[in-house]
């Protein structure tokens, strides 16, 4: 058969299906070529990676092939990963990455991805050929074991990975998930025996780390430590390595070497956001402020801004950096993270345009008000609140989950019943959330004497507004009950000053000073249209 395929591979060929990923047409164009050359009918070319998640969308590609460095700050690594997190290509899809940067960081990044291949440009055309076919047999091979996996059924996968393992011999990949697969259920044993039989013909590094892995399940914590260690010692592009050793050393309270080595792994891979924060947590439980604020510029410079999720690590990185806030004792380091929070936003503004630069102006007011709020300066928390979410009022649907979340609690807090009601009818209409925020909407969930207390101020609201024209003095005397407990709240505040003006026996000043604390804060329709209607009132001349 052409190409070295039996039957039912060439069938199989023909109805191939590739993506090339390249911001420059140019090498697209000439990847494509060499594919035309060898029989590969169905071929889409992707420029940009909205194109190429456009195209996922609607095809299922056999194979892809992705250039590492991508425009608009993205590289093919973070394009993959979104990809796979939103089901867009097959579990068994065919990944190859090409490179002229040899650059360690490009090295250890893709040695985190683990695609089948990986090229350096300029690619030499019979390489090209000749790797595309080999991954191309190499999917063929597992895609059983991956269907099986799909579907949950590890057992079946394992006797599926021991079949090829028996019928073809020596298969890293395949060695390398069977024996990933037996350590999650548990089968020490078998795994340590496969372990010692893979070893006798190989000494690759993802051997030795699943070795560590072993270890660390059996809680041979300082066996898997030193074996770690030297792994990284031999492979210093290792990641995983780092990552595991990291949080072995965490696990055992070592807290300072835990913090250096994900430090060494964050510089080598400055794009991966969950390093960045593992970080961050590790600075702040020592409370070592400079290097918790580097993880956050690293994140603000190299977070992949390419779907939801960038928002949500701002705002996991913001809830750690609640936890070092209140940690401080003096004012002098609550300046500096106040400054310091603020340049990280713009920075991370500074690489963003349209939507995604109105959800992070949203999503940092919202963030400096619960700062505000932790200090008891609530006047402060409730302007950057209500200016966070102004983008929002009357379109609520449009405010990213995590927005509206994060700002709840003070809402509640401050009795804004409007928008907590807005908020509440949105998210219950969200199919789903990221891990970040159904956490927060839990913590609220649980506290029941808060609900509780939110249903009963909408009640009360609605019974002093129902008599502000009727009975306005017992209107005035609920809306002041309802300030008691919350002074902060808009409605309660605007009702005050109605039921002021509708008993037509009142001092001017007491409207004037309610009044002047909404004058400067953004209000949602139609509580802004209300405050205007006042404002005209108290200035007709038959007020005055």
């Amino acid at each position: 058969m052409a190409l070295g395929f039996t039957e039912l591979e060439q069938e199989k060929w023909n109805t191939i299906k590739v993506l090339i990923v390249d911001d420059q047409l140019s090498s697209a164009q000439l990847v494509k070529s060499v594919l035309d050359k060898i029989a590969i009918k169905s071929i889409d070319i992707a420029t940009c990676y909205q194109h190429a998640i456009q195209l996922c969308q609607t095809q299922r590609y056999d194979l892809i092939l992705f250039d590492f460095h991508l425009n608009q700050n993205i590289n093919g690594g973070e394009l993959l990963s979104l990809l796979r997190q939103q089901n867009l290509i097959r579990s068994n899809c065919g990944i190859i990455f090409f490179s002229g940067d040899h650059s360690p960081e490009v090295i250890s990044t893709t040695m985190g991805i683990e695609p089948d291949c990986f090229l350096t440009k300029p690619i030499n055309i019979g390489t090209l050929k000749q790797r595309v076919i080999s991954v191309y047999k190499v999917c063929l091979h597992r895609e059983p074991i991956y269907q099986a996996l799909d579907k949950q059924d590890h057992q079946q996968a394992i006797q599926l990975c021991r079949h090829l393992l028996r019928e073809q011999g020596h298969n890293l990949h395949i060695e390398t998930l069977l024996l990933e697969l037996l350590i999650e259920i548990k089968q020490w044993q078998q795994a340590e025996q496969l372990l010692l039989l893979f070893k006798q013909h190989s000494q690759h590094h993802k051997l030795s780390l699943i070795e560590a892995k072993l270890a660390t399940k059996k809680g041979y914590h300082l066996e898997a430590i030193n074996r770690l260690k030297r792994l990284i010692k031999h492979v210093p592009l290792c990641v995983f390595a780092y990552d595991e050793l990291a949080s072995l050393y965490q696990q055992n309270n070592q807290v300072d070497k835990a913090q250096e080595v994900a430090m060494q792994v964050l510089t080598l891979t400055p794009t991966i956001p969950h390093r960045a924060l593992t970080v961050a947590q590790l600075s702040a439980d020592m409370n070592d402020i400079d290097n918790f604020l580097q993880a956050g510029k690293t994140l603000a410079t190299h977070l992949p801004i390419i779907d939801k999720l960038w928002l949500v690590h701002f705002a996991e990185y913001t809830a750690i950096f609640e936890q070092i806030y209140t940690n401080q004792l003096s004012n002098q380091h609550n300046h500096r993270l106040h400054t310091a929070i603020k340049d990280i936003h713009h920075l991370a503004q500074l690489r963003l345009q349209g939507e995604k630069k109105q959800h992070l102006d949203a999503f940092a007011n919202i963030a400096l008000a619960r700062l505000y709020h932790i200090d008891k300066k609530i006047q402060k928390s409730k302007r950057r609140l209500l200016k966070g979410l102004s983008p929002f009022f009357g379109v609520m649907l449009q405010a990213p989950s995590i927005v509206m979340i994060e700002a709840l609690p003070m809402l509640i807090s401050y009795g804004e019943s409007r928008l907590i009601g807005e908020i509440y009818q949105v998210l219950m209409t969200r199919s789903e959330l990221d891990e970040h925020s159904q956490h927060r909407l839990n913590e609220l969930k649980e506290k029941q004497l808060i609900i509780e207390n939110v249903r009963l101020l909408v009640s009360h609201l609605e019974t002093a507004k129902a008599n502000l024209i009727q009975d306005p003095k017992r209107a005035g005397a609920l809306y002041q009950t309802i300030l008691h407990d919350y002074p902060q709240c808009s409605e309660a505040m605007l009702g005050y000053c109605e039921s002021l003006l509708n008993q037509k026996a009142y001092n001017h000043s007491d409207i004037q000073k309610s009044l002047k604390q909404l004058k400067t804060i953004e209000l949602p329709q139609p509580l802004a249209d209300w405050r205007k209607s006042l404002i005209a009132k108290l200035s007709s001349p038959q007020v005055i």
